[in-house]
């Protein structure tokens, strides 16, 4: 009987392997193929939202794809093709702006570290640092004045008419989670967008898009099967105010016959919220009443009726 070759060794096996040509396989968490997501036919065939979120749903790394850690550990230097920004081509947002290198900041930063004084420049070759900013002259703190505030520009166009922009009151399902808060349908903002803060208290699922981040949710109606899914863009202190003032009675009693998308539109609220042009064509639907002067007009909505313009207050 012959003696038995011995076994040879796992990495003797595998560089066997890589000189054949042979390939890792890949499994798919998003169709269960075995392929790269950046191979995937169905997330090719995505818009960049869904892609989006099946990069955060999924646990897949928005800057290269892998699926073995996520973005802030991604220690790849490719960036995005269009804008040259931290995260991969395929999750590219239009209407982002590229990137030309350092931030303004950061270039004064670097200049004002070599050179503290622009009428004493440091010698050449010389490395000067800055131990601490300089000293900066305080201005008089001025005491508040008692008596009539002074008028703003709002009070006094809002003065016998109050203006209501179109707002909605909306459910986000969030990890089998439902939150109800006011939106604001303004098909002016190119990108819907959230409140860092109401972002975070909801825990949102999100992901860094370069110097930005971007949070998915599904938004659903009060009332009714509508939901849809969502990409929004995260903005530091998103605060929209309608209306300055309360409607008054009278203004309310003409509008009661309506299924409203906000039932208290007449409070005044703080957004924090707002869906944007890209979700706008979802939202809508034909139909608009302009009941007489002084009232706002109505438009439908899936979440129903929202209301916007002018209100004569009497």
């Amino acid at each position: 009987m012959a003696p038995q070759a011995p076994s040879r060794s796992r990495s003797s096996r595998r560089s066997d392997r890589t000189r054949s040509g042979a390939t890792t396989s890949y499994p798919c968490r998003l169709c269960s193929g075995s392929h790269p997501l950046r191979n995937c036919r169905k997330f090719i065939r995505m818009g960049v939202k869904k892609r989006l979120r099946a990069v955060l749903l999924h646990k897949y790394c928005s800057n290269c794809l892998a699926h073995e850690h996520s973005g802030k550990d991604c220690r790849r230097g490719d960036l995005c093709k269009v804008c040259s920004r931290n995260h991969h081509t395929l999750l590219h947002l239009p209407g982002s702006r590229r990137s030309d290198g350092p931030s303004s900041a950061l270039r004064h930063r670097r200049l004002h570290l070599r050179h503290p004084n622009p009428q004493h420049p440091a010698p050449s070759g010389a490395l000067v640092l800055q131990s601490a900013a300089p000293r900066l002259n305080r201005l008089p703190v001025s005491r508040p004045v008692v008596g009539v505030p002074t008028p703003t520009a709002n009070s006094l166009l809002q003065h016998r008419s109050i203006n209501v922009l179109p707002t909605a009151q909306v459910v986000l399902a969030v990890h089998q989670k439902t939150y109800e808060t006011g939106a604001l349908i303004d098909p002016c903002t190119p990108v819907s967008c959230i409140d860092d803060a109401l972002a975070k208290e909801f825990k949102l699922p999100t992901t860094c898009i370069g110097d930005e981040k971007v949070c998915t949710t599904v938004i659903r109606a009060k009332s009714g099967e509508f939901q849809l899914e969502a990409v929004f863009k995260i903005e530091l202190r998103l605060r929209v105010r309608t209306p300055i003032r309360p409607l008054s009675s009278t203004v309310r009693a003409c509008i009661d016959d309506l299924r409203l998308a906000n039932e208290r539109y007449h409070q005044p609220t703080t957004i924090s919220l707002v869906l944007g042009t890209d979700l706008y064509p979802k939202v809508i639907q034909s139909g608009l009443l302009a009941r007489a002067d002084g009232l706002p007009v109505a438009q439908s909505t899936v979440f129903g009726w929202n209301l916007s313009g002018a209100c004569t207050q009497t």
